[in-house]
């Protein structure tokens, strides 16, 4: 019986130390950051960050390399199918890589296996409106008796709209085809439309002359960008708050479990360093670390609300 403790015991020091050991040996060289983007964009401003404040206290390079096509899906493939051993992860576009899922389409990936880090912002959208609007308060427009038009700029701004006027019980009119959020607003702006659904960064961004009010944020708290608008939250409409996009973090399934915590832990010290909470504060861009468990939670709520209203977003 003895020794067969002194074996168990034995046995466990040596996983340790090779568990220990495996940690130690990571990163084995430089360090790829998959980017399911081109250069310049949102998601790959956010990846260079983390990339050069992961660099601060590693003694490799972390690389950022841009796999586009497929709308980001070619990148999250990509990075899915990658080695499982720490030396590659990826920033994804959620919830760019659900939606192909839902919609019945054929991936290569499984996102409930994607093994997420954490996220550095999640930014939600606000419902805006003309600083002249006679409207308020969502409840404005849903006692105007009559279809309330929105500009929107892409899929996801699309399925953003569609979703709201849904959740809300609003009659909506969509017009699209702006190059980009703020040529959205702009029209806002410019009378195309009465009202917008863009991501808060943007409209923030967007209003510095004040010519926009926010009637409605889709979250659950109050932002120091608009302190005295609505949350959705207290208007009753809670599931909107599930709703954003989120700079998420992850790596393929499978790395060993020692080395996926020294991974862990770098990226989660990056998370707290001066650099990137300086440029958040330089830039004025969204910035909230999020861990992998939260992150987790959020894509699964989002995946609910998503797949709840498919046929909405599709424009059935």
């Amino acid at each position: 019986m003895m020794k067969r403790a002194l074996g168990l015991a034995a046995a466990a020091a040596m996983a340790l130390a090779a568990g220990q050991a495996a940690a130690q040996d990571w990163p084995k060289g430089d360090v790829q950051l998959i980017i399911p983007s081109g250069p310049g964009g949102g998601f790959d401003t956010y990846a260079r960050v983390l990339a050069r404040a992961m660099e601060e206290d590693l003694d490799v390079k972390v690389v950022p390399q841009n796999v586009t096509g497929g709308g980001g899906l070619r990148g999250a493939t990509v990075a899915y199918q990658a080695k499982p051993d720490g030396q590659t992860f990826a920033v994804f576009n959620v919830p760019g890589i659900i939606e192909p899922v839902i919609n019945g389409e054929s991936v290569a990936y499984d996102v409930s296996e994607i093994d997420w880090l954490g996220a550095m912002a999640f930014n939600q959208y606000v419902v805006v409106v003309g600083k002249d609007s006679p409207y308020d308060t969502i409840e404005d427009m849903k006692a105007a008796g009559e279809p309330i038009t929105f500009t929107a700029y892409g899929s996801s701004g699309v399925a953003a709209n569609r979703i709201l006027c849904a959740e809300v019980g609003l009659e909506c009119e969509i017009i699209t085809g702006y190059p980009s959020n703020s040529e959205a607003l702009l029209g806002v702006v410019r009378g195309d439309a009465i009202a917008s659904v863009p991501p808060i960064s943007t409209a923030t961004a967007f209003n510095a002359k004040g010519d926009l009010k926010a009637i409605l944020l889709m979250t659950e708290r109050e932002t120091p960008e608009f302190p005295d608008t609505e949350k959705a939250a207290d208007a009753g409409y809670a599931n909107l708050a599930n709703l954003g996009l989120i700079r998420a973090f992850g790596l393929p399934p499978g790395v060993p479990a020692e080395t996926r915590a020294a991974v862990q832990a770098a990226f989660d010290k990056a998370l707290e360093a001066e650099s990137v909470k300086t440029w958040a504060e330089d830039t004025g861009s969204a910035f909230e670390a999020m861990s992998g468990d939260e992150l987790s939670a959020l894509i699964e709520s989002q995946t609910e609300l998503l797949t709840r209203y498919k046929d909405v977003i599709a424009g059935n």
